[in-house]
């Protein structure tokens, strides 16, 4: 009787090791995949009514950036941003803006995309008229100080110029703006 008893009790407490263990299993699996969710779901931590500047070596403005709400996800390295306002400078004095509904940052590129009704405005200056260009977005690329598109473009500069095409690529150094394709380009000329 006793054989029986020991065996029985052996079969029972395998019987809850068993139980146990399976019971340890899930639990860790519904925490493993709810640690991935929040990785994957949540920013590490955002910002309201943000501005970040940059400087040069010599202490003046390089460009600015702000906006009104910005979300950073570390692990997928991006930031994202709502309204941002991207203001680039020369000796000190805001030179271009660029405008847009959302956008984002990513570090290791140091690339900034704004994206959705974006205006790109080149403030007037005493050589040069003001110059609006219009599309859905830009990208920008603060080392090489160089701003790309793919997408169509509308410039339009006063007096009477009005300039249509499909990607451009404007380069700060060289002080060009390319447009790379289905160009057109209506001039009125002003009336005196």
């Amino acid at each position: 009787m006793e054989s029986k008893f020991s065996a029985f009790f052996v079969l029972f407490f395998i019987f809850i090791i068993a139980i146990s263990t399976f019971y340890l299993k899930n639990e860790v699996n519904k925490e493993l995949s709810s640690s991935k969710t929040k990785l994957t779901g949540l920013p590490d931590f955002f910002l309201k009514n943000f501005t970040s500047i940059q400087t040069r070596s010599d202490g003046l403005v390089k460009f600015s950036l702000s906006g009104k709400k910005m979300e950073n996800y570390k692990h997928l390295n991006l930031t994202a941003m709502q309204l941002p306002k991207y203001i680039r400078y020369k000796n000190g004095l805001p030179e271009s803006r660029i405008t847009g509904r959302k956008g984002e940052f990513n570090s290791d590129s140091e690339k900034i995309i704004i994206q959705e009704n974006v205006v790109l405005t080149r403030l007037e200056t005493p050589t040069k008229k003001s110059l609006n260009l219009y599309t859905n977005q830009l990208n920008i690329f603060t080392k090489e100080e160089v701003v790309t598109s793919d997408l169509p473009i509308k410039i339009i500069q006063e007096p009477n110029i009005e300039i249509s095409g499909t990607g451009m690529r404007y380069d700060k150094k060289e002080s060009t703006i390319k447009l790379l394709k289905n160009v057109k380009v209506h001039y009125e000329k002003p009336k005196k």
